[in-house]
């Protein structure tokens, strides 16, 4: 059953195109598919996703040939299946076929990523991406034997957004004309995947029509390598369109012939490296004069990486990488091999202090726990705590994310204990949720992640009341407040007893790391899908959907924003089953939980909640509510709302307490407590709190926004129950200590359908 789908990404490694990616999609077709479609273009070409996607690229690029074999031993075959060797590609994949913020959400399932374009279930064809020259990203659709469409296409070629679209819909008479025509006109000026790109992914399907381009390309390529003496590793952009080559880390080499000025530029380049190299003279006056060419720094920047791997690390040639690095924001030391532990952390604390805000580390095989800390100037010797996790180079500075794609000695542990303020993407952290959809247990990967930086947010607690509590004024205090104390026993106007009825609560261990940028930003997405209009159904699904909203980046853009992270496995596991977590805890005090209230969230929008109200009740609180406790008097009339609203908290230390356990404040007061407050116009937190006030703007107009109800503590003494927050001994604070067993049962159901 379902309009089944599959979508693909392909790339050109090491002369030869393979396949990094598949996923399984039950419900895609018609003009879905080419939304989904046009998404995961502009996520594979965001800029934020990527130096990340270069360095899965470049990963891939070193495997061996035995890798891309299909195996027919099957335990073999289920390795490979459950390991997702890609896993930041495959999200991207997954972030763009699965979920816009704009109320649409499906769920999909990731396929052995060598499975064959014709070895799903399928029904509506298949979507290809080739990210080879991510400047460029191609699609196409095709049909390899027969779609259940209004028309016929033709087979086993690539098929453009319109071609696809034409087979569903009368363009000129759709009664969606006016969308329909819109869409088709956004993938203007974007190429298709080439015939010889297919032929060269799966040579034994009979592809139809002729590449004039990959003769060509094949030549090409090899001129250029053999006249610029580049090292064409990881990623040859497609010629037939101009692409670029790419050296290590992303670097690009434009591959053509060089004028006498390159030429003149090349040698003293060259020069300047050799001396530096022999550190026996000062270069500082060179550097000086050459500066004042305008390309001097962009080309010292290319000739340092070009000669990253032999490069002699004296102290003058950390002065020129220094001098090329100071100005970038995104900065690879990777491809830099002969730099020492001690090399690089010279080099990482002089550029914190500058524009860099991402450093990669990926594909450093070597790279140990030990290193990462020398490198990142974190304390060896104190112990692995939440105060420890805030020192090093985040003290100041700007860095904000750390790649660490490929790097397999640098641990999970590592991760929790040191870099739960950064924006992190690490092999394992971006596998962690997709794996589990194949049993694979051993290494208990839903064993939860608890990270320990101090004021981050470490968990989600989500509480929805259903429209018939929403209507409900013997429910309500005389200031419009619900009652909770009676909220989900009392008897009256509805079936009290039918637990359908009853307040659901999820409580979620958020086991990504979550900075203040990323959790504002990821908030603001989820407001945005949870209060999109034709929501519908899809609240039962909302968790999956909360998932890809914080899958984001801290650098804060519109809700539409590409930018991907790690998924969190709490939310992308969470099954349909309403989990009650009353006895839940905040895992230090010096953490932060978002609130979510979600009036009427079974209600599709506010006029069907309305009129649930006056076919069941007649007019909403036309009898009154309660007496506000201690005042005496008779409230008036309320109107149900649908609408969302949230707070963050963190429980208070004892010696802090008086009368209330938590902190609860907007997301203003959060920033202002997380990150020291208003330093002046240019501070991150005012740059911050700026963002969202615009952002929210419109949703606080609607009802929406922060729930400044004083009975917010009383929906938290229900949600976190048992000892205070800093009783919970070290051991379990850094497990899922009451969780655990709900989230494994949850996967397992899952397992099993």
């Amino acid at each position: 059953m379902g309009q089944r789908h599959q979508l693909f990404v392909i790339a050109k490694i090491n002369g030869r195109y393979r396949q990094l990616c598949v996923i399984h999609h039950q419900w895609l077709y018609g003009h879905t598919a080419l939304r989904r479609c046009l998404d995961t273009l502009k996520t594979f070409q965001h800029p934020a996703n990527r130096l990340s996607i270069q360095q899965e690229l470049i990963a891939a690029s070193e495997k061996d040939d035995r890798f891309w074999l299909l195996s027919e031993d099957e335990d073999e075959g289920e390795e490979k299946n459950g390991h997702v060797p890609f896993p930041f590609i495959a999200t991207c994949l997954i972030m763009g076929a699965s979920f816009n913020v704009n109320g649409y959400y499906h769920g999909i399932l990731i396929e052995p990523f060598y499975m064959s374009f014709n070895g799903g279930d399928n029904n509506n064809g298949i979507t290809i991406f080739d990210i080879t020259d991510l400047d460029n990203v191609r699609y196409c659709f095709v049909d390899f034997e027969g779609m259940e469409s209004k028309r016929e296409v033709e087979l086993m070629t690539p098929l453009s957004a319109q071609t696809y679209l034409e087979a569903y819909y009368e363009l000129d008479e759709s009664d969606d004309k006016a969308g329909l025509i819109p869409l088709v006109e956004s993938f203007q000026g974007r190429s298709l995947v080439s015939v010889g790109a297919l032929k060269s992914t799966w040579p034994h399907g009979e592809w139809q029509g002729d590449d004039p381009f990959m003769e060509e390309e094949t030549s090409r390529t090899a001129d250029t390598a053999e006249s610029t003496g580049d090292d064409i590793i990881a990623v040859a952009g497609d010629s037939s369109e101009g692409g670029e080559t790419k050296r290590p880390g992303g670097i690009p080499s434009t591959g053509v012939k060089k004028s006498l000025r390159d030429h003149s530029m090349d040698i003293l380049l060259d020069n300047l490296i050799d001396q530096s190299e022999k550190d026996s003279s000062d270069v500082s006056d060179l550097i000086a004069e050459a500066e004042v060419l305008s390309d001097f720094i962009p080309k010292l920047r290319l000739k340092l990486y070009g000669r990253a791997a032999t490069l002699v690390p004296t102290a003058s040639v950390l002065r020129l990488l220094y001098k090329a690095l100071e100005q970038d924001t995104e900065v690879s030391l990777s491809p830099f091999t002969t730099l020492t532990v001690e090399h690089l952390s010279e080099l990482v604390v002089k550029l914190c202090h500058g524009n860099m805000r991402v450093l990669n580390l990926s594909n450093m095989p070597n790279l140990s726990d030990s290193d990462l800390k020398t490198v990142l100037h974190i304390d060896h010797e104190l112990p692995s705590t939440a105060s420890n996790s805030a020192a090093g180079i985040n003290a100041s500075g700007n860095l904000s994310t750390i790649i660490l794609l490929e790097s397999p000695k640098v641990s999970m542990i590592f991760l929790t204990d040191h870099l739960g303020r950064y924006d992190v993407h690490h092999s394992e952290l971006m596998r962690h949720p997709l794996v589990e959809q194949y049993g694979r247990f051993d290494q208990d990967p839903l064993a939860a992640l608890h990270f320990s930086a101090p004021n981050i947010v470490s968990q989600l607690v989500w509480v929805g009341i259903t429209m018939d509590r929403s209507c409900d004024s013997r429910l309500r205090l005389g200031n419009g407040q619900f009652d909770w104390k009676d909220l989900k026993y009392s008897t009256g106007a509805f079936d009290r007893f039918n637990p359908d009825n009853d307040p659901k609560y999820k409580n979620f261990l958020l086991d990504v790391p979550m900075p203040a940028g990323k959790t504002i930003h990821g908030l603001r997405r989820l407001m945005q899908y949870l209060t999109f209009p034709k929501l519908g159904w899809g609240y039962e699904e909302w968790p999956k959907a909360a998932a890809r909203c914080f899958a984001t980046t801290s650098t804060l853009g519109d809700g539409d924003s590409y930018g991907v992270g790690p998924l969190s496995a709490a939310f992308y596991l969470d099954g349909r089953d309403r989990v009650e977590s009353g006895k839940g805890q905040l895992v230090t005090p010096n953490q932060w939980a978002i609130v979510l209230v979600h009036e009427a969230f079974d209600a599709k929008d506010q006029d069907e909640l309305e009129k649930h109200a006056l076919e069941n009740v007649g007019e909403p609180g036309a009898e009154g509510t309660k007496d506000t406790p201690g005042n005496g008097t008779q409230g008036p009339s309320f109107k149900p709302q649908k609408r969302l609203r949230y707070a963050l908290a963190k429980a208070l230390p004892e010696s802090d307490r008086s009368k209330e356990r938590f902190l609860v404040t907007d997301v203003p007061g959060y920033l202002k407590h997380v990150l020291g407050g208003e330093q002046g116009d240019e501070s991150e937190a005012t740059r911050m709190m700026n963002w969202w006030k615009k952002e929210v703007s419109a949703f606080e107009q609607s009802g929406h926004g922060y729930y400044e109800d004083a009975d917010i503590h009383e929906i938290l003494r229900k949600v976190y129950s048992g000892k205070p927050a800093d009783d919970i001994p070290e051991a379990k604070r850094r497990g899922i200590d009451p969780f655990a067993d709900i989230m494994k049962m949850m996967s397992i159901a899952q397992q099993h359908g």
